[in-house]
């Protein structure tokens, strides 16, 4: 038989028993749609997370009192005394930052973290923990642009002028539509800064906001910090010149750091340089974590489909003796028996392999409208989820197809 016929048989038999193989693809199904919603989800979230990092410089350096990946876990308390009573950036850091060769721009910065500050404008209020103090080379050093008014001027930094630039969020939850947010004064708790630009829209990152943000100058700011911790305390951003890598820089920031800060060969930096790929690496450990987790979800629901294929394949086999006694005696091979159940296996587990796909493609945009999360299907998880519905297919019609070839086709014929 040709192998065209072999499908065109197999296809029969699903039409003519559409609630049962239904019934038996379910597993498959439901283990490719997992497979197709979850890599969907991740790589939608994955493009998100390169393009956001993408545009805050993948060649800026953070100088800190603390490292990025230390505060999300438990620290003990002569950890954070240690971590408290680091020495604070100045200026002078920054210039000998600047001047060395693998660097191309530097400045000092400062923020409130750790607590939420209010915003209102007349009668409506906001909330933002994302309160920083920064320069015209913050903004650029950060990937933030201005879409409407100015940065800041040297009369606003060395006058500690009450100005601020705000996020779109911000924009959004204290002025109505259409309302020009430029020139009017907003509160931020006690003292009110004067709008003098808006910045560009960003998205958020791994569930933060890039947007609930309000940049003042850093000198007014420094101004107004009451109280000093490791969360607020002054840094420096580093740009990586152009010819040299961001490791490199690193090296030479660490030379001179530990020289101007007394460290002497055998201590550990008192300071920490953080990058963009720290938060990447951390990303990728969430996302494997959650990748394995389908996995191994997905490989549940296969096994549960295949021994479900490998079943009604073995009934089939039973139901269709006299069939396989009449084409043997009629001079069907061995291997054609073998090949027509493998195909009728395979196809019903494509068939199923396919609903899969769509349903789970389904989903994704599904959980896409409704939730921030952004979803987008790779070609290469289509190909897999299919992948997988064959090897299934073959893998676990294997032993009925072989069963079926070795009927006796005398006793075959005599079956009731």
């Amino acid at each position: 038989m040709k192998f065209s016929i072999h499908i065109r048989s197999a296809l029969i038999s699903l039409k003519n028993q559409k609630t049962r193989s239904l019934l038996t693809t379910l597993g498959i199904i439901i283990g490719v749609m997992t497979i197709i919603t979850m890599v969907s989800i991740i790589e939608g979230v994955n493009n998100q997370v390169y393009k956001t990092l993408g545009s805050l410089g993948s060649n800026i350096i953070y100088i800190q009192k603390y490292k990025w990946m230390m505060m999300g876990g438990p620290m003990n308390s002569s950890e954070w005394r240690n971590i408290s009573r680091r020495k604070d950036f100045t200026e002078e850091d920054v210039i000998l930052i600047e001047k060395l060769p693998s660097i191309s721009d530097a400045t000092l910065t400062q923020s409130i973290g750790g607590q939420s500050v209010k915003l209102a404008y007349r009668d409506k209020e906001a909330e933002t923990n994302e309160i920083v103090g920064g320069t015209p080379k913050y903004i650029r050093l950060c990937g933030y642009e201005i879409e409407k008014g100015r940065t800041f001027v040297d009369v606003d930094l060395s006058f500690r002028q009450q100005t601020c630039i705000i996020g779109a969020s911000i924009v959004e939850k204290l002025f109505r539509k259409g309302e020009d947010p430029l020139g009017k004064n907003i509160s931020l708790g006690p003292n009110k800064f004067l709008v003098v630009g808006i910045l560009k829209e960003k998205g958020s990152l791994m569930g933060q906001n890039l947007d609930n943000l309000v940049i003042v100058p850093l000198t007014t700011l420094q101004k107004l910090i009451k109280w000093k911790s490791i969360w607020n305390s002054a840094y420096i951003l580093a740009q990586a010149k152009n010819g040299h890598t961001v490791e490199e820089a690193q090296e030479d920031i660490e030379e001179v750091l530990r020289s101007r800060r007394g460290c002497r060969f055998n201590e550990d930096n008192n300071f920490e340089l953080n990058t963009q790929e720290m938060i990447l690496d951390a990303y990728k450990k969430i996302t494997s974590g959650i990748f394995l987790a389908m996995i191994g979800i997905a490989s549940l629901a296969l096994l549960v489909g295949g021994i479900g294929i490998m079943n009604i394949m073995l009934v089939s086999v039973v139901e269709r003796t006299r069939e396989i006694g009449i084409r043997i005696a009629v001079g069907a091979k061995r291997k054609d028996i073998l090949l027509q159940f493998l195909i009728e296996a395979s196809v019903l587990t494509i068939s199923g392999g396919i609903i899969g796909v769509a349903t789970g493609f389904g989903l994704a945009k599904l959980i896409s409208g409704l939730t921030p999360l952004p979803a987008s299907t790779p070609f290469w998880s289509i190909l897999v989820g299919l992948g997988f519905s064959l090897f299934v297919g073959l893998f676990f019609g294997i032993y009925p197809a072989n069963k079926a070839s070795k009927l006796n086709p005398i006793e075959a014929l005599k079956y009731e």
